[in-house]
C-alpha cells in the first residue's frame, strides 16, 4: 500500500494546479478563498500574484464601496425564483485588502478598505434586528456572511482604532447566530428569511457551518481579551465545535449535510474543520484531545486530492442540499490555507 502523501508534498503540487485555473471564470465569492490560500504559502511569486488580485478589487470597488468586483450587480440566476446579489462576499476581499496593506501596502488599500466598512455599517440592507441583509432584494440572512463581513470589519476597527466597527462585527455574530443556530445541536442553518419568517433553505450545511466557525475565530483575532461580548463569542464557537466532532465520520471527512449520512463527504468544509479545530486547540478553546479531529479531517481531506494537485469531492456553488461535487476555488484554496496552517501546527 502507497505512503501516505505528506502536506510538504502535497502544498506546492495543490498550488501550481491552483495556479493554472482561470478565476475569472469562477464566482466572486471563491476567489478571497483562493486568494488567501496563495497568500498562506508565504511563496514570493504566489504573494504576487494575489496582490495583483487585491489591486484589481480595490481598482473596481464600486460606487458604494464594495470591493469584490462590484457584488451588488446582478449576476447569473442560480435558480428560476430570484435573482441573486450577493452584499457580504466583498468583506472577504476587504479582510486580504487589510493583510496586504500591513505588509507594506499602498494606503490607497486602507481607504477602499474604509470605504468598504463604511457601506457595510452605514448603507447595506438590513434585518429589523441589524443583521446585514446577504442579498438587496428579500431580507435574508445566510450562514456564509459571518466569514466574509465580521473578520474584516473587526480587523479594520483594530487597525484604524474605529471601534464602531469591532462592535459591528461582534453585532453581525450574535444576531447571525441566534437567527440560524439549531438549539438541539449548536450546528447552524443555511438561510433564514425575514418576510415570511421563514428558513428556504434550514439544511445543516457543511461548508456554511464552517464559515460560521472560522469566521468567528477569525473575529476573535482582533476583539479586545475585555470586550463584553467576547466570552459569549467563545462559548458559542466552542458549544459549536464540540458538536461538529462527534458527526466526523470515521474516514475523518464530514457529510455534505451534516446530519444526513446518505449525504456525500466533502472535502472543503472538512478542511475548513480542520483549520477550525487546530485553532481551537492552539488557542486553549479546545482540550489537546481534540487536535486529532484536526489531522484525522486533514489526512481525509489528502486522500481527494489528484497526482496534479486538483482537490476533488467539494459542494459546488452555491452549496446546499442538491449541490454537486466539483473542483473549485473553495477546495484548492482551504487545502493552502489548512494544510499550511496544520504543517505549523507540526501535521505531516
Amino acid at each position: 500500500m502507497p505512503a501516505e502523501r505528506t502536506l510538504e508534498e502535497l502544498l506546492p503540487t495543490v498550488a501550481e494546479y491552483t495556479l493554472g485555473l482561470d478565476f475569472e471564470e469562477f464566482i466572486q465569492g471563491e476567489r478571497p478563498m483562493v486568494i488567501r490560500g496563495l497568500l498562506a504559502t508565504d511563496d514570493e511569486e504566489h504573494t504576487e500574484i494575489a496582490e495583483e488580485y487585491l489591486d484589481k478589487a480595490v481598482r473596481s470597488q464600486s460606487t458604494k464601496g464594495q470591493l469584490a468586483y462590484g457584488s451588488i450587480d446582478v449576476v447569473p440566476e442560480w435558480d428560476e425564483h430570484r435573482i441573486f446579489r450577493p452584499v457580504p462576499d466583498a468583506g472577504a476581499f476587504g479582510y486580504l485588502v487589510l493583510e496586504a496593506y500591513e505588509d507594506d501596502g499602498p494606503e490607497y488599500f486602507l481607504d477602499a478598505a474604509r470605504r468598504q466598512f463604511e457601506y457595510f455599517h452605514e448603507d447595506a440592507p438590513r434585518s429589523e434586528a441589524g443583521g446585514i441583509s446577504h442579498h438587496i432584494d428579500d431580507i435574508e440572512l445566510w450562514i456564509d456572511a459571518v466569514y466574509m463581513m465580521c473578520p474584516f470589519m473587526a480587523r479594520y476597527g483594530q487597525l484604524t482604532d474605529t471601534p464602531e466597527a469591532v462592535e459591528e462585527a461582534v453585532d453581525q455574530i450574535i444576531v447571525h447566530h441566534d437567527h440560524l443556530v439549531d438549539p438541539k445541536s449548536d450546528l447552524y442553518r443555511h438561510i433564514w428569511r425575514e418576510t415570511p419568517d421563514s428558513y428556504p433553505d434550514g439544511s445543516l450545511w457543511l461548508r456554511g457551518n464552517g464559515w460560521m466557525a472560522n469566521g468567528i475565530l477569525d473575529t476573535l483575532e482582533y476583539v479586545p481579551e475585555d470586550h463584553p461580548e467576547r466570552g459569549r463569542l467563545e462559548e458559542i464557537v466552542t458549544d459549536h465545535l464540540l458538536s461538529m466532532a462527534e458527526y466526523q465520520d470515521r474516514s475523518g471527512f464530514w457529510h455534505h449535510l451534516i446530519d444526513d449520512t446518505s449525504m456525500y463527504l466533502e472535502t472543503s468544509g472538512t478542511m475548513q474543520y480542520a483549520y477550525a479545530f487546530t485553532e481551537a486547540v492552539d488557542r486553549g478553546l479546545l482540550d489537546e484531545e481534540y487536535r486529532e479531529v484536526a489531522e484525522n479531517a486533514m489526512s481525509a481531506a489528502k486522500t481527494a486530492v489528484t497526482s496534479d494537485g486538483a482537490v476533488q469531492r467539494n459542494a459546488a456553488m452555491p452549496g446546499g442540499p442538491e449541490a454537486p461535487q466539483a473542483v473549485n476555488l473553495y477546495g484548492q484554496g482551504w487545502f493552502l490555507i489548512s494544510g499550511t496552517r496544520l504543517r505549523e501546527a507540526g501535521a505531516e
